[in-house]
């Protein structure tokens, strides 16, 4: 696996990863904090969608052979948008406003992140 010119991990150990919309919004610091609660519990590698955002051909090139769940906030959509932009399509999308979340009325705390998170945790 190809590291990029930076010298970042985030290219690497890309076989079962999460990437999310951390967006500004109570529901992008869910997305962000679900994402993170998947790689601290070991079930998922997060990875980082700026990277994809700007560009980065060793990311972009070594999650074309990843299981990769991709989390999103809002209908929007902004990562599962950067994704496909990149010419990334072999992944599974989930939208927090599915579960029936709102933006704005959508505290990031242990209970929200986990009512998502035991739904997904083995189930992607």
């Amino acid at each position: 696996m190809e590291k990029n010119k930076s010298g970042c991990s985030c290219s690497d150990k890309v076989e079962k990863t999460v990437l999310s919309c951390s967006g500004a919004s109570d529901l992008g610091e869910i997305t962000d904090l679900l994402a993170r609660k998947l790689k601290t519990n070991n079930l998922r590698n997060m990875k980082c969608m700026a990277m994809i955002a700007c560009d980065d051909k060793v990311l972009i090139e070594n999650l074309k052979s990843a299981n990769i769940l991709v989390i999103d906030g809002c209908a929007v959509d902004c990562a599962k948008k950067i994704m496909e932009k990149a010419g990334l399509n072999n992944f599974r999308h989930i939208r927090l406003t599915d579960y029936g979340f709102k933006k704005g009325q959508s505290p990031a705390n242990e209970e929200n992140v986990s009512k998502v998170y035991n739904d997904i945790q083995y189930v992607f």
